[in-house]
């Protein structure tokens, strides 16, 4: 399978009393590129035995994509300033995947259960993931949230305790857009305002990997 998939690995050397610095920042670069068309993922470690050492790890899926994250603005003031935060410069090996390539999903009805085993296991990234990059959930009638917004909403229903399950009934494809038809039931302990059951509309797009992924999640659809 041809592929235009770009990933890399790399190393960020800090300053020992830039160390904390540096790993917030990079932290919110990660979450920042999730929100970026074109990132199929990004992830910051911290060496196990040098808590001065992290290492960055991401995926884009095209050549665009990559040249479209480094043209950002955070990303150019960065590149000018890193070594405010370094004790020797960046090391960044580009990586060309040999395989296997990503595995195409043909129904995107898949990531209602994918969605749903993701809440059950408390799993506040497995949730995240399967949103596109700027992917936006309505949390109450009129009102969408997205990125870093929507992660802290989700972190704090997760504290909740909920139990939610779900059924498509509907499912409609055009191209790399799919619509999904919802039936829902919620229950969230000691919160009867919360508890309740309701009938969604979702919105999922194919990206460049093959993988469906929600775009817009609304379970308020019907109203």
């Amino acid at each position: 399978m041809q592929n235009d998939i770009q990933s890399a690995v790399g190393f960020a050397h800090a300053k020992p009393e830039r160390a904390a610095d540096l790993g917030k920042l990079l932290v919110d670069f990660a979450e920042r590129s999730h929100n970026e068309p074109g990132c199929l993922g990004s992830w910051i470690n911290q060496d196990a035995d040098n808590p001065d050492l992290f290492v960055f790890y991401e995926v884009w899926a095209t050549r665009t994509d990559l040249a479209r994250h480094l043209a950002q603005p955070y990303m150019k003031e960065f590149l000018a300033d890193r070594m405010e935060y370094l004790e020797r410069d960046l090391e960044v090996r580009p990586l060309r995947l040999t395989g296997p390539a990503p595995a195409e999903s043909a129904d995107p009805a898949e990531m209602n259960q994918r969605y749903l085993d993701a809440y059950a296991d408390r799993d506040l990234d497995a949730i995240m993931a399967v949103y596109a990059p700027g992917g936006a959930a309505v949390w109450e009638p009129g009102k969408a949230v997205s990125g870093a917004e929507h992660r802290s909403a989700v972190a704090e229903f997760l504290e909740r305790d909920p139990r939610l399950s779900a059924e498509v009934s509907e499912c409609y494809i055009a191209g790399d857009t799919a619509a999904l038809v919802v039936d829902w039931s919620i229950e969230v302990p000691g919160a009867p305002e919360m508890t309740g059951s309701g009938r969604g509309f979702d919105v999922l797009r194919k990206n460049a990997a093959g993988e469906w992924r929600y775009v817009i999640t609304n379970p308020f659809g019907s109203r």
